[in-house]
């Protein structure tokens, strides 16, 4: 039986509508055994002993296929083998025992459920045709045109109501793939949100070790010649010597500064369940504190609707970019603010430092700055730089998808 997610019905309810389609269907192939039976009890001929050996072979093969079988839907040629076949029996016990010739019209609707209508159509005609062609066997006469157009009306009665079955079947079964491809989107879409937050890891772990290596690394070093060039100084000039490690003690107290930066970036918490709009407003708060710089910070209220993936990205971008801020661009002041349209949002952060060239970006240390832009361009947004001496704006604009 195939998985209750291709069906829009719960997973209890499509099981009741199953056994439902199966009593109906094998309840009847054991109703016309029971006539069968019963109609030849006082003296049971071969027609009736054909016929209820075909009955009981018809309920094995639904048993086999449509009730046991690990495959469903059968694939469109096996049904239309089972159907042949089983009209095939039909017909044999219709010419057998005329009074079992209802049984035919289980299979009818199971055709209109599991096949295209047009299958459906067809057997019915080819059914009324026979059912006439029997009833008038003995000769025309004018009871055959009444019993011709009552034949008709029972075809297309049975034709329209079988239609309806057979369109709620086929809505619900598109109904049902739509719900498993949107599971199937969703949990794609959480996985490739799952990797960028690996991929976000491994970045901001890069970025540590590169600043840890240009800051702390290159301080180490210069203490280590420095310390080797005291040792021998102390000998033949002290003043030098003290001199020295009075330069040594300043840069010992700015690689500390360094150090003590590059934690407050580690730490940088994520934006979690936070709202958009305070968590960028404590940021350039404290962000301004930290580096003495004159912050103003506008963020538009609808801000704190944006979808999780959208707000996370424009709070990792501003963090990024005032890092930059504060490491190459010498600035003065800085102005972060992120305006809601209808369609899109757009963040804006100007600064009246040392301006940016186009070509930086290209740098092989700009780790930063091509993350922001995969970031942005990640959910269909766009990210433009504008350096200049008087400063850089960094613009970054997204979509907004109502859902």
């Amino acid at each position: 039986m195939a998985s209750d997610d291709r069906f829009p019905l719960p997973a209890k309810q499509y099981r009741r509508f199953v056994f439902f389609f199966h009593a109906l269907t094998l309840g009847s192939l054991v109703g016309a055994l029971v006539w069968v039976l019963w109609y030849g009890r006082g003296a049971l001929g071969w027609p009736e002993i054909v016929t209820s050996v075909l009955l009981v072979v018809q309920m094995g093969i639904y048993l086999g296929l449509m009730v046991s079988g690990q495959q469903w839907p059968l694939p469109r040629n096996r049904l239309l083998l089972y159907f042949a076949a089983n009209l095939a029996l039909w017909l044999v016990e219709y010419w057998l025992v005329p009074g079992v010739f209802w049984v035919v019209f289980a299979y009818i609707g199971q055709m209109f459920g599991l096949l295209p209508a047009r299958f459906g159509i067809i057997a019915t005609l080819f059914v009324s045709g026979i059912l006439f062609a029997t009833n008038t066997a003995g000769g025309a006469s004018e009871l055959d045109v009444a019993l011709l157009l009552g034949t008709q009306a029972v075809w297309a009665s049975i034709v329209v109501f079988m239609l309806y079955i057979n369109h709620l079947t086929r809505t619900s079964q598109e109904r049902g793939e739509l719900i498993a491809e949107l599971q199937a989107a969703k949990a794609e879409l959480e996985a490739a949100q799952q990797r960028e937050a690996e991929l976000a890891v491994l970045r901001e772990r890069e970025r540590m070790a590169r600043d840890l290596h240009d800051s702390l690394g290159h301080t180490l070093v210069a203490l280590s010649v420095q310390l080797e060039a005291i040792q021998r100084l102390y000998r033949v000039d002290p003043e030098a010597a003290s001199a020295q490690v009075d330069d040594m003690k300043d840069l010992t107290r700015s690689s500390m500064d360094a150090l003590r930066r590059s934690i407050a970036g580690l730490r940088a918490p994520t934006l979690e369940d936070r709202a958009l709009r305070p968590a960028l407003q404590a940021l350039c708060v404290d962000f301004g504190e930290r580096c003495g710089l004159e912050v103003t910070c506008q963020v538009d209220q609808a801000a704190d609707g944006l979808r999780p993936a959208l707000a996370e990205t424009l709070w990792r971008v501003t963090q990024e970019a005032l890092t930059n801020v504060e490491k190459h661009a010498g600035a003065r002041s800085v102005d972060v603010a992120l305006a809601c349209a209808p369609n899109a949002v757009t963040l804006r952060i100007a600064d009246d430092g040392a301006g940016f060239s186009p070509g930086d970006e290209l740098q092989p240390n700009r780790f930063g700055l091509r993350g922001m832009r995969e970031r942005v361009e990640g959910l269909g947004g766009t990210l433009a730089l504008d350096g200049s001496e008087a400063g850089t704006v960094l613009e970054a604009r997204l979509p907004i998808i109502r859902g």
